[in-house]
């Protein structure tokens, strides 16, 4: 692995710890200069079985505005970086921990990340989780 490698994987990686960072403290507003004009995410199972896809920044940004205000706290925990072959990619495993303020449960959920970057920006975003887990915490008690 070459040095210029090296240095990109961490650049990446610290991108990555930034925008979970906002999002745990709540300024999940401010990620997007962490993001290219044309970033992808892409959630497989989202809520209700349904896939999520967006394409662009605004509405990445307009979707964690949708998303975050549901939940009383939230937390992301890197747990595990896997370095791939090309220095723009990175799997990478994290861990939430949250309570929803409309069913007061908690929320804790385990995710695969597969990102790809151009320019030390965050270009490609497919997260994996549990489904079942917003399903549950999400649902009111009988």
């Amino acid at each position: 692995m070459s040095d210029v490698d090296a240095e990109k994987r961490t650049i990446n990686k610290r991108v990555i710890e930034q925008v979970f960072e906002r999002i745990s403290t709540g300024r999940y507003g401010d990620v997007g200069p962490f993001l290219t004009d044309e970033v992808y995410f892409e959630l497989p199972y989202g809520p209700g079985a349904k896939a999520i896809e967006v394409r662009g920044r605004e509405p990445f940004l307009a979707l964690n505005a949708q998303t975050w205000p549901a939940f009383e706290s939230f937390q992301l925990m890197i747990t595990a970086v896997h370095p791939m072959l090309d220095p723009d990619r990175l799997v990478v495993e994290y861990r939430s921990d949250g309570s929803i303020i409309a069913t007061g449960k908690p929320y804790r959920n385990r995710y695969v990340g597969i990102f790809r970057f151009e320019q030390g920006l965050i270009c490609e975003w497919h997260e994996f989780h549990n489904p079942d887990v917003p399903a549950e915490a999400f649902k009111p008690d009988a």
